[in-house]
């Protein structure tokens, strides 16, 4: 709203500028000019061209502080241009090329301080935008591209530790990764990242109640995994056998020249065992998994697979089978159950995309999914049927976002709607399979529910009935029996439950300061 109402101001300001209050005279129509208001206080001042404002502007509220300044140049809106309350703290200042945002704008709070940067380019959102406490830390970086939120995004605590990793893709949140958290007793639990640059990795491992649990993994400034070390209970596990160091063993061809060559743990085989000719060239190679053989081809001295492989399964049966190019799958694959049936199939390009249609089947060899991908995002239908080959699931993917309506049916019931950008979005409905009579209907908005929510019995009575506001319960919350008899009223405020069936619900805040000497509860 205050951007709006800023550039209202803006395209006003010539208008306002021709305006003659009380004590102007005469206009200068080329040349400098002054404006007062009617107690004699300036207005404004600045050059005006051709009877219109150009050059260095200020405009002035009745109490005399400034109320902006800013430079045009050609008619045009450029370089800074300033705002202030009428403290004279700055609010927010935009700058401006050719009479277009182009560069950073700032926003302040009322007590002046900067709260947030936005960087435009052409009047179109670009680049980071940045939001600051009142100390000026750096509390989040979201990032734009085109004017849409677009890559990763990081938010920090008041120490300027990262504590929440988001992933934005075409305007929306694709991911959400919580880390560095602390519990009340401001205790570290969960995941905690140390990073050298945001995105670059240092350390990374989980705490619980403070205490060190789990595996610990140490980055070098490439990415590259350097240590890895196991915790329990804040205590170092000493060499446990899933991080045991192995050995490599050599079997030689008579000219000298390595004949077998890979690594053994415990005397068995684990990882890979590559095969050479006399001439000293990678022939064939296997891959294995504590002494189970879960791969065969070719790998290359770079570790990467190269032409016809096969995989396997954990318990000996083929898994998979194709061809590698430099350690990316190409062309045509084929996947197995362990009996043998198919388990999925399609083709990837020269970069290891998925392309094409792709399909997915049940044990028994029935259908379970096929879809079509283009340079590896699903582009089109998706069907998902049960294992009678009844449709379970339909819709539309564009560029790997569902898009359009889309259907999933349940155990008793079918869920009916339509999707934007991979959200909710619309009107959706649930309908009871036995009767077709409508199980639930309410709208998303970007996601979220919003608006007025209805939930249905399957005789068709109403179950509960409320309203969101973009995804928070407001107001009153409905709930009656399969009769149509209401038996519970619960009052939202902002997804709160502050009253149930018109008694106000008191928080143990409410209920100590109640109790608290000088309140009245001890008299």
């Amino acid at each position: 709203m205050l951007h709006i109402r800023l550039v209202f101001f803006i395209w006003l300001f010539p208008l306002f500028a021709f305006a003659q209050p009380k004590g102007q005279e005469n206009v200068n129509p080329n040349g400098y000019n002054k404006f007062y208001y009617e107690n004699g206080k300036i207005s404004s001042e600045g050059n005006m061209r051709d009877g219109k404002p150009d050059g260095y502007w200020k405009t002035y509220y009745p109490n005399g502080k400034i109320k902006s300044e800013g430079n045009r140049k050609n008619f045009e809106l450029d370089s800074a241009w300033r705002f202030y309350t009428e403290q004279g703290k700055p609010s927010i200042e935009y700058t401006y090329k050719n009479g277009k945002k182009t560069g950073p704008k700032k926003v302040f709070t009322p007590d002046g301080y900067l709260d947030s940067e936005e960087i435009y380019l052409n009047d179109v959102k670009q680049g980071l935008t940045s939001y600051f406490t009142k100390t000026g830390k750096l509390i989040k970086i979201i990032p734009f591209e085109a004017g849409k939120e677009q890559g990763m995004g990081y938010e920090y605590d008041t120490t300027g530790t990262i504590i929440t990793i988001t992933e934005y893709k075409a305007g929306f949140i694709k991911s959400n990764e919580r880390i560095n958290r602390r519990d009340a007793n401001g205790l570290r639990q969960g995941l905690w990242k140390d990073f050298y640059t945001p995105g670059k990795a240092k350390t990374e491992g989980r705490y619980l109640d403070d205490k060190k649990n789990g595996y610990f993994k140490e980055y070098n400034e490439f990415g590259n995994l350097v240590n890895i070390t196991k915790y329990e209970n804040g205590i170092l596990v000493k060499n446990p056998p899933e991080l045991a160091k192995v050995e490599t063993k050599i079997e030689y061809h008579p000219n000298g020249k390595p004949k077998f060559m890979g690594v053994y743990k415990d005397g068995v085989p684990d990882g890979v065992i590559r095969e050479y000719s006399t001439e000293g060239k990678i022939v064939g190679a296997e891959v294995y998994k504590e002494g189970i053989k879960i791969g065969e081809g070719i790998y290359d001295e770079q570790g990467r697979e190269q032409g016809k492989w096969k995989e396997y399964h954990d318990t000996g049966e083929l898994k998979g089978e194709g061809e590698y190019l430099n350690g990316i799958r190409i062309g045509p694959w084929t996947f197995y159950h362990p009996n043998a049936k198919i388990d999925q199939k399609g083709k990837y390009d020269k970069r290891g995309r998925t392309q094409g249609e792709w399909k997915w089947y049940y044990e028994d060899g029935a259908l379970l999914r096929e879809e079509i991908y283009i340079d590896g995002q699903r582009n089109g239908t998706m069907t998902e049927y049960d294992d009678k080959g009844n449709t379970i699931t339909k819709g539309e993917y564009v560029d790997g976002l569902q898009e359009g309506p889309w259907f999933f049916q349940m155990e008793d019931y079918r869920e009916e709607g339509s999707y934007k950008a991979d959200l909710r979005d619309g009107m959706w409905k649930h309908i009871y399979t036995t009767n077709g009579k409508t199980r639930f209907e309410g709208v998303f908005l970007n996601g979220v529910p919003d608006g007025e929510h209805t939930y249905y019995y399957e005789n068709g009575k109403t179950w509960q009935f409320g309203k969101y506001i973009y995804g928070r319960k407001e107001g009153d919350w409905k709930y009656y029996d399969e009769f149509g008899i209401l038996i519970l009223t619960i009052t939202f405020k902002d997804d709160v439950e502050i009253k149930f069936d018109g008694v106000k619900v008191k928080f143990e805040s409410e209920k100590r300061k109640e109790s608290s000497p000088g309140n009245g509860s001890n008299q």
